[in-house]
């Protein structure tokens, strides 16, 4: 029998060989890049993202994942022209619409960042965690009711989802709605009792309204 670990160096070999078989398309140094990527080889994953685009300058799935490699690096600035590129290329696909929303707001360009994500928001409403960082934008940007449809619209898909259900019961409280953030505090002590979180803010409720 052959070592699972000499199987898998072989298997492996295979594929590469493969992939450096068609590497003359993009897709398949975007393939290689993705190979490297699993590998935990960034370097030679961004070369060959690199290549993929070289090959075909509109290849979007190889800028996206180039983009955050470029990101986790510390290279925001050519993440953000690759993410742009994309977008523009790709208006429809708004998960990429997602990603430099993110970026934007990472990068402090919140007003930018806001457009990106509303855009994305709108173009996959059945994604919890998009409404989720949207209604915390709109919160940073002082949009308190921009925030608080966002941030229902995530608790609504993933209702017990704790993050969520912190958020919005945050949210509240700041603005001083304790009646309106008391039913999200009982959800979370009943849902997630391994958690002191909301009895705590359910404690803090009591202290301010004396119920």
């Amino acid at each position: 029998d052959i070592p699972q670990t000499e199987l898998y160096q072989a298997v492996l070999k295979e594929y590469e060989a493969a992939m450096l078989y068609s590497a003359d398309f993009p897709s398949g140094r975007y393939n290689l890049g993705n190979l490297f990527n699993s590998l935990g080889q960034p370097d030679r994953a961004v070369e060959e993202y690199e290549q993929a685009i070289r090959i075909d300058a509109e290849f979007y799935p190889a800028k996206a994942n180039l983009a955050i490699r470029y990101n986790d690096s510390g290279n925001n600035e050519r993440a953000e022209v690759l993410l742009r590129e994309a977008v523009e290329e790709e208006p429809g696909m708004y998960d990429l619409a997602y990603s430099l929303g993110l970026l934007l707001v990472e990068m402090n360009n919140y007003e930018e960042g806001l457009e990106y994500l509303a855009r994305a928001s709108e173009g996959l409403p059945g994604r919890a965690r998009i409404h989720y960082n949207l209604g915390l934008l709109y919160q940073h940007l002082g949009n308190a009711a921009g925030a608080e449809a966002e941030l229902n619209a995530a608790l609504s898909l993933e209702p017990g989802n704790l993050d969520f259900q912190y958020a919005l019961a945050d949210h509240y409280l700041k603005r001083g709605l304790f009646e309106k953030a008391r039913p999200v505090a009982e959800a979370m002590a009943r849902m997630h009792p391994e958690n002191p979180i909301g009895a705590q803010i359910l404690g803090f409720i009591r202290q301010n309204t004396g119920k």
